[in-house]
């Protein structure tokens, strides 16, 4: 475990944000602007940059003085340009940004990091997102996950755009097998999240635009997943395969049948707040 030094401010951990983007306008202005009007100084941002045509680095270029690390350059997918910003990074914690995501508000930081402490380092750290409408911005729902070691083996993922990553982590489990196009994120985690503490906190971090890469080809998404559990061991029959994809199936049958019915906004909000029912949300309090 990496340990807090004792010489550092307060005792507060050094955080590396990593950004990979390609073509992220019109999203990526507000997502790296997230960061650097942080109020939290101790902070190491990285944007990784895969070659981007549509402006994306002048955006990044013309705020490089607050960026620590930056490159642009070809790389062989999504898992690749997070190993290359883990190569730069030498912060306590690591968060890795979404380039069409944004830190919620400029306190994020200064809060994460006082819980870390408070919570004496995890491992794995992580609070809520808003989920917002891609095309409008409109807030949908508070995702606030309430994670299992069970729901992990069932394909539970943590938010990583909210997730709080001790470096040790890292020097533990290695970094993401490129060999996996979109849940390469999932895999990672099944390595170590079942053995290692996770701490939960009620802190909004981040805002999340719907129309993610995982959104996009829900099939492939499935079959990484299903991919990651057998790799991992815990795959062990073809029963046991078709149980987990029987489950996913049905979830996204129930998903579409209350998108249609204009339910599942409400569905999600209740879902959230029985799940973390003493959120700060729930109580009133605003982040």
């Amino acid at each position: 475990m990496v340990q807090i030094e004792k010489n550092s401010p307060a005792g507060l951990p050094k955080i590396s944000i990593i950004t990979i983007v390609r073509n992220g306008m019109p999203f990526v202005e507000q997502t790296i602007d997230s960061v650097l009007g942080q109020h939290y100084r101790d902070i190491e941002y990285i944007v990784i940059d895969g070659c981007s045509t549509d402006g994306t680095v002048d955006v990044i270029k013309s705020r490089e003085s607050g960026i620590a690390k930056w490159v642009s350059e070809k790389d062989g997918g999504i898992a690749d340009a997070f190993n290359k910003g883990l190569s730069f990074a030498t912060g306590d914690y690591l968060l890795i940004l979404n380039s069409d995501d944004a830190l919620a508000n400029p306190q994020v930081l200064e809060k994460m990091a006082g819980k870390i402490v408070e919570n004496e380092s995890p491992t794995l750290i992580y609070g809520d997102c808003d989920v917002l409408d891609r095309g409008t911005g409109t807030i949908l729902y508070r995702a606030s996950i309430n994670f299992s070691r069970d729901g992990l083996r069932r394909g539970q993922m943590l938010p990583h755009p909210s997730l709080f990553t001790n470096r040790s982590y890292f020097e533990k489990y290695g970094a993401f097998d490129a060999q996996f196009k979109i849940a390469m994120d999932y895999e990672w985690l099944l390595r170590g999240g079942i053995k290692e503490r996770v701490v939960h906190v009620p802190i909004l971090v981040t805002n999340v635009r719907t129309g993610g890469i995982s959104t996009l080809n829900q099939s492939q998404v499935v079959n990484e997943i299903v991919l990651a559990l057998k790799k991992n061991g815990y795959i062990s029959s073809r029963w046991v395969e078709l149980r987990i994809r029987g489950y996913f199936s049905a979830r996204a049958f129930t998903k579409v049948l209350l998108k249609y019915m204009g339910l599942y906004r409400i569905f999600a909000h209740f879902r959230n707040q029985r799940a973390n029912p003493t959120s700060e949300r729930k109580n009133g309090k605003q982040d």
